[in-house]
């Protein structure tokens, strides 16, 4: 059997068109809960890790040291490794990015994090060594940060203690697109990123929602 929308029995244009605006949106909303945006767990350890309410200096300077010269408990800026110097739109503040990434703790290599994940880069959203660090990075490109503690989290740490107080991380990144706008934002707000992914979901439900506005084959257009 086909999949098929409950119609409103007024026919009335108005609330017909309330009627699929509320269905679009809960549509999305369910679809980009189950499958796209990640699950609450995670989101908890997402929101954690890099969020910016870490109480640590946003002072840091971003010169970068020697990558290799990086010492544990010593170094006190942030540090740059690019592997892959990509080709295309630069990161800048104010852009929207997507990247795949992993957090290690520097000590130990153990990982504590890693996926997918969209964010507004320059306004806070995510440790200073991430603000900062990502600027200037290309997309296609891969960029590992070590980041000292006074750009991370400090003498509190995070995520009941899978990041210890005053830990040096490693992240591996690979910046997918760069974007803004509107819809960037919107993406960037929902957590779902501006990939393949997300064009095949909005195409699916688009295949289903423009037929019953009367839009396609025998409609509108």
């Amino acid at each position: 059997s086909s999949f098929t929308l409950y119609r409103p029995s007024s026919d009335s244009p108005i609330m017909r068109s309330l009627y699929y605006y509320l269905t679009i949106s809960l549509l999305l909303r369910t679809i980009a809960t189950a499958f796209l945006v990640p699950s609450v767990g995670r989101r908890i350890r997402i929101q954690t890790f890099l969020s910016s309410e870490a109480e640590v200096s946003t002072t840091a300077t971003t010169s970068s040291p020697s990558f290799d010269d990086y010492t544990i408990g010593t170094t006190t800026e942030l540090a740059i490794l690019d592997s892959v110097v990509g080709s295309g739109q630069e990161a800048a503040p104010g852009d929207i990015l997507t990247l795949n990434y992993e957090g290690r703790l520097l000590q130990s290599d153990k990982k504590f994090d890693g996926g997918e994940f969209c964010f507004k880069l320059g306004e806070g959203k995510v440790i200073p060594g991430w603000d900062q660090g990502l600027v200037g990075m290309k997309e296609g490109g891969k960029r590992t940060l070590k980041i000292p503690p006074n750009m991370a989290y400090g003498p509190m740490g995070a995520g009941d203690g899978i990041i210890p107080p005053n830990a040096d991380l490693v992240f591996e990144c690979e910046l997918k697109s760069v974007a803004n706008g509107p819809v960037a934002e919107f993406l960037a707000a929902t957590g779902l990123g501006l990939n393949l992914r997300t064009g095949m979901l909005a195409g699916f439900i688009l295949s289903i929602i423009l037929p019953k506005l009367g839009i396609g084959e025998g409609g509108i257009i």
